[in-house]
């Protein structure tokens, strides 16, 4: 959940719909993103770009592109039995920094299971610029067991949680 008052442009960020875990007979509640979503700031464009087939989340102290049906996450690749991802991540106040480690934590809970992780950007983490999404921080994360994830990110006073799932 995002810290702090959304603007007035801001959906509620959070809005948890169940659904049917993948290959199993758990259910995992997916994050589904309100539609429309976030209206980031300038210069983001008020849509996600229509290539990423996502919709923007979260509030401008922190935001996401998300499936609108929910984070499904198939084909990692998959190191030691621990899967890999690189997730970006925007921030109004990262954009105005020239921080090339943005001070950007990424942890993950099991929900269906007892694993968790913690990535911190200056390892795993760093920041890019595309024309289509601006700028932005990258993160990369290494999730250890395949199933339901709440993942959280916190940069600076802001937070954000959603709900994935990992196929194993």
């Amino acid at each position: 959940m995002a810290t702090g008052q959304p603007l007035p442009s801001e959906a509620t960020p959070l809005q948890v719909t169940p659904a049917a875990a993948v290959g199993s007979d758990e259910a995992c509640p997916l994050t589904i993103p309100r539609q429309p979503g976030l209206i980031p700031p300038e210069p983001y464009p008020s849509e996600a770009p229509a290539l990423y087939q996502a919709v923007w989340y979260g509030t401008s102290a922190l935001w996401t592109m998300l499936d609108p049906e929910g984070e499904v996450w198939a084909g990692l690749p998959v190191d030691d039995g621990v899967f890999g991802q690189k997730w970006i991540w925007w921030s109004d106040a990262s954009s105005r920094t020239a921080e090339s480690m943005p001070p950007i934590t990424v942890t993950g809970r099991q929900l269906d299971g007892s694993a968790s992780f913690e990535a911190k950007a200056g390892g795993p983490g760093n920041t890019g610029f595309r024309e289509d999404i601006g700028s932005f921080m990258m993160v990369g994360i290494e999730i250890p067991a395949a199933g339901c994830w709440e993942l959280t990110a916190r940069y600076g006073d802001a937070e954000l949680s959603y709900v994935v799932m990992v196929e194993g």
